[in-house]
C-alpha cells in the first residue's frame, strides 16, 4: 500500500477515535453519566462483537497491523458509534485507498 494512502487512513482513524474519546469525556465532565456509560458499554460490546466475528475493515482495505486484532478492535470502536458513522468512515477510507467495495 502506498505510504501516503496509509498515512491518510491512519489520520482518519485517529480523528475518529479522538472524536469518540471527546464525546465520552464531554459526557463525563458534563455529569451526563448515563450517556457516558451507554457510550462505554456500546464501545466494549462493539469491540467484543467485532473480535469474535473477525470483522476488520482495515484488513479489507489492505491495512494490516503488527497486532492482528488491532484492526478488529478499531473496527469495533468505530462501529460503536453506529451504522451512519461507520458508513461515512468507510466511504472516507475507500475514497483514499481507491477501494470500491467492502467485503
Amino acid at each position: 500500500m502506498n505510504m501516503i494512502v496509509l498515512a491518510i487512513i491512519l489520520a482518519i482513524t485517529v480523528e475518529g477515535v479522538v472524536e469518540i474519546g471527546k464525546s465520552i469525556g464531554k459526557a463525563v465532565l458534563g455529569a451526563s453519566y448515563k450517556t457516558a456509560a451507554t457510550q462505554v458499554v456500546a464501545l466494549v460490546f462493539s469491540c467484543l462483537l467485532c473480535l469474535t466475528a473477525g470483522a476488520d475493515v482495515y484488513g479489507t482495505l489492505g491495512v494490516h497491523f503488527a497486532i492482528p486484532q488491532l484492526g478488529m478492535v478499531l473496527t469495533g470502536v468505530l462501529a460503536s458509534r453506529g451504522s451512519n458513522y461507520l458508513s461515512d468512515f468507510i466511504k472516507r477510507l475507500q475514497s483514499v485507498s481507491g477501494t470500491t467495495t467492502v467485503k
